[in-house]
Parts: C-alpha cells; structure tokens; sequence
C-alpha cells in the first residue's frame, strides 16, 4: 500500500461526510413504478422499449428516452398522475437523453441510434437540431460546462467530443474502427459520464463487460468497474453487458447498470469488486426484480430511478441509510489497488 493509496482513501472518507449521497448508502430493495405501467404501449401513461432516463434535479423531473414510440418523455415526479409529456417528437428511436439549461429553459440533448446523429431540442421546438458530424449507432450523450457535447459511437468503438465553437469532433475515449479489449480499445460503447468541466469519461464499454475512465488528453482507459480483461460474469467482480455508468463527483463512487445480471452495481474507489444495491433477483417484474436494466439517475434526495427496459416502467428505490462510512469499513472495501 503506497501512501498515495493512503491519502486517496483518507481524501474519500473525509468527503463522505459532505456528499449528498455517502459511498455506503442503503437504498429499500423494493422498487415503486414512477413511469410507465409495465406493458407496452403509446399513451401518455406508457412507454415501449424505453433505453434512457435523465433526471433534472433541480426542476424535479424525469426525462425518457422513449425508444419504439421515437419520443422523448417528461414526467414531474411530483405528479400521481403519472402522465408523461412528450417534449421531442417525430425522432427515430431515441437512445439516451440528456438536459441542460440556458435563459429559455432546459434544453434536450437526444441520441438517435439509426439517424446516426444526435439532437438538440430547445425548450418548445417542434424540431431538433443536429449537433456534432454524423454519429454511427449512436447511444451516449453527455454535455460539460462549456457545452462541448460526447457522443459514443457504438459501431465504431470510440467516443467523441464536438466543440460548439470551433466545431470540431475530436476522439477522446477508444480508436476509431478498432475494437478490442486491451487499455486502448473500447468494444461497442454505450453510456457515457463526464464530469462538468470535461476532465474525466467513464464509458459503459459493453462488450467488454467494463466500465473505463478515460482522463483529458489520454490514449487509453483504466478499467474501475469490471474486469479490465473484458470477461463478463455475475459474481461481484465481474459484470455482463453494462449499458450505462453515472459517477459521484464529490466521492469518485460509480454505480454501474449491469444489464444482463439484471442488477445495479456500486463500486467504491480502488474496489476490486462491486455491491449490489438493487435487482440481482433473476430476470422479472416483481417490485424487486429487473429485467434488462438500461440507464439510471439519482433526485435530489439521493433516490435512485432505474430505467426497467423490458418491463417498459422506471422504478424508483427510496434512501433509507445514508450515514457515512467509517474509516474501517472504507479501507476494507478497497483493495488498495486497480481493478483486475
């Protein structure tokens, strides 16, 4: 053990305490239906196929990515009702959403897998605006502080950065046309995480059964979730086709969705293996079970909402323990050390 590893782990149990959510937080297993009602379909109520969420934290609203119906959701969650209110329309089987803000109102960012591009759709439009060059099997979006927006491009095995002002499209996680399973490579990418000024990637890559971080300016990734082999599993080191990855800033915690072990994965930082915090019961539509997760976000209360593809609903999970963690039971959780 280094002292750099010391210092890390000190550095993460001290922002425990001031993290909204602390890195050993209990969610109830038991999840309720916030949108969607568990068969497929087209009303306002229901959703099909859906493959992405976004929660808008301070406007208290959830946003799908509502893929066979080629619309994107909102939903207020404070509404009983349920009802969703479609805010992009006439898109072809939208992927993954993302929301950010300007002096009109939030502003939709949308991946469209067989248009190969990703959108933009501003508070009120009746139509999007193509951001970015073209976008081959386009699935991820993210966008930093400076508005550059990330895309991964899932048939080309990388992840890209266009810049609004210079417009330029740049590779900033895999190589263009390779795939592979080594550090440098990435295999059919998914969901994507950057931090708000840009500075570090986590990419849900895939295939490989992994989730990489990829820093500013690097060739190649450090796997923090999953094994840096690219073999998938179920046992708590190993994960099996991941399709997306959200990060706390303040405590480096990824929590990963592990599509076909049909569960939500937490790995703390230096970890060599993940915790479940929901699912893990076997493909279903029990209130605590999953069946082909896809993407997830967190309230500002610290819930989480998990994107329950196959049961065509989003499923929430109440915090019931956010104390900290002590100083022991962070140190035993890492292994001090990158994962395997």
């Amino acid at each position: 053990m280094t002292m750099m590893h010391i210092l890390l782990i000190l550095c993460f149990c001290l922002s425990v305490v001031s993290s909204t959510i602390s890195p050993c937080a209990k969610w109830n297993t038991t999840g309720v239906t916030i949108a969607g009602t568990g068969e497929a379909g087209n009303s306002s109520v229901q959703i099909d196929s859906a493959k992405g969420l976004f929660i808008h934290k301070e406007r208290n609203e959830l946003y799908v990515a509502d893929f066979s119906n080629d619309r994107v959701q909102r939903f207020l969650l404070n509404d009983p009702s349920k009802i969703g209110m479609t805010v992009a329309s006439g898109i072809k089987n939208p992927m993954k959403v993302y929301v950010d803000d300007d002096i009109s109102g939030p502003i939709v960012y949308v991946s469209l897998r067989f248009l190969n591009r990703v959108e933009k759709w501003i508070n009120g439009a009746t139509q999007g605006v193509q951001v970015g060059g073209e976008c081959q099997l386009c699935s991820g979006v993210s966008i930093d502080k400076e508005k550059n927006v990330y895309m991964s491009e899932s048939n080309r095995h990388r992840v890209v950065q266009w810049s609004p002002r210079t417009n330029m499209t740049t590779v900033v996680a895999g190589k263009t046309d390779t795939n592979g399973s080594t550090s440098d490579l990435l295999n059919h990418p998914q969901g994507i995480y950057v931090n708000r000024d840009g500075s570090v990637i986590y990419v849900a890559d895939m295939w490989n059964s992994r989730i990489q971080n990829w820093t500013q300016a690097s060739r190649e990734g450090t796997t923090v979730a999953g094994s840096s082999q690219g073999t998938e599993g179920h046992d708590p080191e190993t994960l099996d086709y991941p399709n997306d990855v959200i990060v706390d800033d303040e405590t480096n915690v990824v929590y990963v969705i592990d599509t076909s072990n049909h569960r939500v994965q937490r790995w703390k930082p230096f970890a060599s293996e993940g915790d479940t915090i929901v699912g893990d019961r076997g493909a279903g539509n029990a209130t605590n079970q999953l069946n082909k997760p896809v993407d997830l976000g967190f309230d500002m209360k610290g819930n989480l909402y998990v994107m329950d593809m196959e049961n065509n609903r989003v499923q929430v999970y109440e915090l019931i323990d956010n104390r900290p963690c002590s100083l022991e039971s962070a140190a035993s959780s890492s292994m001090f050390g990158l994962v395997e």
